[in-house]
């Protein structure tokens, strides 16, 4: 299978990606990859973690087309061959990050557009925690916010997301707000009713 967790920053999606991973290796007997965009080991990756950290600019459109660029070496190189492989595939976000974080300077549906191409998730889970919550969190946890990490930014994001949730049936949306364990329950329920 292919999983994907999104939300917004701060929201705990990638808590539960790796708590996830950890059900399915340990109850499961599951072999999983866990794995996140932007990409750590391409070199792509690293240039959208530069414009990300305010280091270096470039247009809104040149920056959709990186993460495009990323998510291609990714599919080849990490999330097809694991598939491949007999192993399921988690993913901490996916294209829908980029139609919902791209929708702030980009048209929505050319960010479909650019994205239709690219493999499919089998369920992607959508955490839903209020800007003002994950803003609280990335603060606590981090201290330093990157270019996405204000609230009227992320409540247009949430918008989008929510838009997406209605064209795209593979995204549940799941309460992030719960506790940790309880949020984790919710995933591996709406996992088993899938299988």
């Amino acid at each position: 299978m292919f999983i994907v967790f999104e939300g917004l920053d701060g929201s705990g999606q990638s808590t539960q990606a790796q708590l996830l991973k950890d059900y399915l290796e340990k109850e499961k007997n599951i072999p999983v990859v866990l794995t996140k965009e932007p990409t750590k080991e391409s070199p792509i990756g690293s240039l959208i973690r530069q414009v990300l950290k305010k280091e270096i600019l470039i247009s809104s459109a040149a920056f959709q087309l990186l993460f495009c660029a990323d998510r291609s070496e990714h599919l080849e190189k990490i999330i097809k061959p694991a598939i491949e492989n007999g192993q399921w595939v988690i993913s901490d976000r996916y294209f829908y990050s980029t139609m919902a974080f791209g929708s702030l300077d980009s048209d929505v549906d050319w960010l479909i557009k650019i994205n239709e191409n690219f493999l499919k998730p089998d369920i992607t889970f959508l955490l839903k925690v209020s800007p003002e919550i994950c803003i609280e969190r990335i603060d606590e946890n981090r201290g330093k916010r990157e270019f996405f990490e204000e609230s009227e930014k992320l409540r247009k994001v949430w918008q989008t997301y929510e838009i997406l949730s209605k064209r795209f049936p593979d995204i549940k949306i799941i309460n992030g707000e719960k506790n940790v364990m309880e949020v984790a329950d919710d995933i591996k329920k709406n996992l088993l009713e899938l299988n």
